[in-house]
């Protein structure tokens, strides 16, 4: 595969992986606290995949492909199951405990290791975009969601 087939499908996977945070909040909305942990979620792998889809339009733009990875694809199709498998758990969410699992699950996932990856890959202009973005995000009041999932589901 080459970077911006790479690029564009963690962008799909970020915003799907979006989309199931923004499930639980809408399925759960009476546990007020995991429902703003969810959508500072999505809303961080929102983030993700909009950048992931500027830097895709910077390839294209310059009609480049990137480098050829080949050992992406096996990453991105164990990912790309993973993620299935952790829809129809969210869609199925019956329990809190449950959903709270899927998050967990999402958060252990390869998908950041991957977009970090990915910046590595990235032209110049990309790696500095992303250093603001993670810089905007970790300069909340609040810990990072990744960081602080594990101590919220415990309270």
């Amino acid at each position: 595969m080459y970077v911006a087939e790479i690029i564009e499908r963690c962008s799909e996977l970020a915003a799907r992986t979006a989309r199931v945070y923004r499930g639980l909040a809408e399925r759960f909305q009476g546990d007020h606290e995991r429902v703003g942990l969810w959508r500072e979620l999505a809303l961080e792998e929102e983030t993700h995949a909009d950048v992931l889809r500027r830097e895709l339009q910077s390839f294209q733009e310059q009609d480049q492909s990137g480098s050829y990875l080949p050992e992406y694809a096996d990453r991105l199709a164990q990912l790309d199951t993973e993620l299935h498998q952790l829809e129809d758990r969210a869609q199925t969410a019956q329990t809190l405990d449950t959903a709270l699992a899927v998050a967990v699950a999402l958060e252990q996932a390869d998908l950041e290791d991957l977009y970090d990856d990915l910046v590595l890959q990235g032209e110049q202009s990309f790696k500095l975009i992303s250093e603001r973005v993670e810089a905007a995000l970790a300069a909340k009041p609040e810990p990072s969601p990744a960081a602080g999932l594990a101590r919220r589901i415990r309270q």
